[in-house]
């Protein structure tokens, strides 16, 4: 007898399949880089290496970073931020923001230049602002980007948001939406900071970064916070307060000796407090249409290549893609003993 029951169904086997749909999706992932902050990590990385007899090691080093990144993180948008020459809205507020800065290499800062350009001629989407840092241009852009919807199904445009930097500041952007990406070592070992990472770095959640700052104060940025509140003390404060208005709410509630520094140098805490915190409402607005990364940019990436001599950068592309036929270099660079070396 054939039986017309229909027979109980076990979901359990196919679950890990749905699992596997849900996430093997790829990912929509805008990447934000700190040009000049990869740029200057890359310049102290990377031997002396010339082109035609220009320094170009700062260039090397930025690429050879750029090409790591794009081959692991597959981003579908990519945007490199830049500082602009001069003075920024900080200088404002505070007149000696980053004064004791040592001068920088004066080789350093003659491929500075070099690097918009280089970007230009890749057709790498790139963006600096007159009297606004990097940074508030990636704060403006990564918040810009993460409220752009699909017309018609109303989904996020972008699922996730990479910046590169070598700034602790940036830390203040991290969510469950916004991770950093940065070198840790030179230009080969990387560590990825989520919320979590974050915390178990500066001792505090990414949403006290600013007032971590604000407390202890920045010597490289030369903004002064609590004069005697060093790390410790900044995060036991943020740890048991919450931010930095909660402290100076309880002020009769902690230590007499810590007090006395906190209303001694309270107008320096907020201070650094405005100092420290990123913008992110700069007059800059996202083109998800320029950014998009395609065979365009690696195609250009080849071309710039050659007209540096970077036969090891070339190779490597030509592996990643090895689809692409770029055009010779329209005038081949004479050869330096440097780029041997790569």
């Amino acid at each position: 007898m054939v039986s017309d029951a229909v027979p109980s169904f076990n979901f359990s086997r196919i679950r890990p399949l749905f699992s596997l749909l849900r996430y093997n999706f790829p990912m929509s992932r805008l990447l934000l880089i700190d040009g000049h902050a990869i740029a200057h990590r890359a310049y102290h990385s990377i031997p002396p290496l010339t082109s035609n007899g220009q320094p170009v090691n700062l260039i090397y080093g930025f690429y050879s970073m750029f090409l790591s990144a794009i081959n692991q993180l597959q981003p579908k948008y990519v945007i490199v931020c830049l500082d602009s020459p001069g003075p920024v809205f900080r200088n404002q507020d505070f007149i000696g923001y980053r004064a004791k800065r040592p001068p920088a290499d004066q080789n350093l800062v003659v491929q500075l230049p070099q690097l918009k350009d280089s970007l230009d001629r890749a057709h790498i989407s790139n963006s600096a602002l007159t009297n606004y840092e990097a940074d508030d241009l990636i704060a403006t852009l990564a918040r810009q980007s993460l409220k752009r919807r699909h017309p018609k199904s109303k989904k996020p445009l972008i699922d996730k948001v990479t910046i590169i930097t070598g700034d602790k500041d940036l830390m203040q952007l991290v969510t469950s939406k916004i991770e950093i990406f940065m070198p840790i070592r030179g230009l080969s070992q990387t560590q990825t900071f989520h919320p979590k990472d974050v915390t178990e770095k500066l001792g505090v959640k990414p949403n006290q970064v600013v007032d971590l700052k604000a407390l202890m104060g920045d010597s490289s940025d030369n903004y002064p916070g609590v004069t005697g509140v060093g790390p410790k003390t900044a995060t036991r404060l943020l740890l048991d307060y919450g931010h930095l208005d909660n402290i100076y709410r309880h002020l009769e509630d902690i230590a007499p000796a810590v007090r006395a520094r906190l209303e001694k140098d309270k107008d320096n805490a907020y201070l650094s407090q405005k100092l420290a915190q990123l913008v992110d409402d700069a007059p800059v607005k996202l083109s998800l249409k320029k950014a998009r990364w395609s065979s365009r940019q690696t195609d250009s990436l080849i071309e710039l290549f050659q007209s540096y001599n970077f036969r090891s950068l070339i190779s490597r592309l030509n592996k990643a893609h090895p689809q692409v036929n770029p055009k010779p270099a329209t005038t081949p660079p004479s050869p330096s003993r440097q780029n041997t070396l790569f």
